[in-house]
C-alpha cells in the first residue's frame, strides 16, 4: 500500500511539474486579417451553425422567406475607416437568376464592413420566381465567392457560400 501511495505520488507531482513548462496559450488572433463568410443572418435570435462541406458553407430557405443576409465577417483587428469587400457571384454554379429569384438590396459586388466594427450583412430580397410547377425539393442555388480588396484577402475555408433557394 505504502509503494502504491509513493508511485502515485510521484506521478502527481511529475504531471504538475511537467504542465507548467507548457506556455499558456494565447487566444488574439495574430495572423494576417482575412475575411469570411458566416452562416447567421440578421434578425434571427438563434443562430445556425456553419454548415461545412468541403468548405464550403449553406443553407437551405424557401422563397417565402422573402428577404435574406449572410454575414461577412472580418477576422482580425478592427479598422478606423469602413471597409469595402468585394464578391462576386460565381454564374457557372447558380441557377438562381437575379431580379428573378433575387436581388441584392445594397451595392451589387460589395459589401462594406462599418469603421470599428468585425463584420457586415449581404442582405438580399427573394423573390417569388420559381414556378409552381417545380418540385419543392428542386434547389436553385446562389453561389457567392469573397475576392477580398487590396488590404484584405478572402479566407481559403470560407471564400464560399451557396445559398440554396426553394418554392
Amino acid at each position: 500500500m505504502k509503494n502504491k501511495f509513493i508511485c502515485f505520488l510521484t506521478a502527481g507531482v511529475l504531471a504538475l511539474s511537467l504542465s507548467s513548462c507548457f506556455e499558456n496559450p494565447t487566444w488574439t488572433y495574430d495572423l494576417a486579417p482575412v475575411v469570411e463568410f458566416k452562416n447567421p443572418r440578421a434578425g434571427f435570435a438563434t443562430q445556425p451553425t456553419n454548415n461545412v462541406s468541403n468548405g464550403v458553407a449553406q443553407r437551405t430557405i424557401r422563397q417565402l422567406l422573402k428577404r435574406d443576409s449572410i454575414l461577412v465577417q472580418l477576422v482580425g483587428a478592427q479598422r478606423a475607416e469602413a471597409t469595402s469587400i468585394g464578391y462576386i457571384i460565381d454564374a457557372s454554379k447558380s441557377t438562381a437568376v437575379e431580379n428573378i429569384n433575387y436581388r441584392i438590396l445594397e451595392t451589387k459586388g460589395t459589401v462594406t464592413i462599418p469603421a470599428n466594427s468585425s463584420s457586415a450583412y449581404l442582405k438580399f430580397e427573394i423573390l417569388e420566381g420559381i414556378p409552381t410547377t417545380v418540385a419543392a425539393t428542386q434547389n436553385y442555388p446562389l453561389v457567392l465567392t469573397l475576392v477580398g480588396n487590396d488590404q484584405l484577402k478572402p479566407s481559403e475555408n470560407y471564400k464560399t457560400f451557396t445559398l440554396n433557394i426553394r418554392r
